[in-house]
C-alpha cells in the first residue's frame, strides 16, 4: 500500500511544495528528513492521502515525529 503525504513547508528559502510517497508516514517522513534536516519544524500544512481514498490533516502527527 502507499500512502501520499502533499501540501508545503517553510524554509529559509521560502516556502517548499511536496508531493512524496512511501509505505508509511515515518518512512515519508525519514525521507524528507534525509533531504532537509529542518523538516517538521518549520510552519506547515500536510494532508496524508491514504491508500483507500482518504485524507487526513498531518502537521501535528509530523511535529510529534520529529520531536522524538
Amino acid at each position: 500500500m502507499t500512502y501520499i503525504l502533499t501540501g508545503w513547508y517553510e524554509t529559509d528559502n521560502g516556502v517548499v511544495m511536496l508531493d512524496e510517497s512511501g509505505h508509511c508516514l515515518s518512512d515519508i517522513v525519514a525521507q524528507l528528513q534525509r533531504v532537509d534536516e529542518d523538516f517538521g519544524h518549520t510552519d506547515m500544512g500536510l494532508e496524508l492521502h491514504l491508500p483507500y481514498g482518504e485524507m487526513k490533516t498531518s502537521e501535528e502527527t509530523v511535529a510529534r515525529m520529529v520531536q522524538s
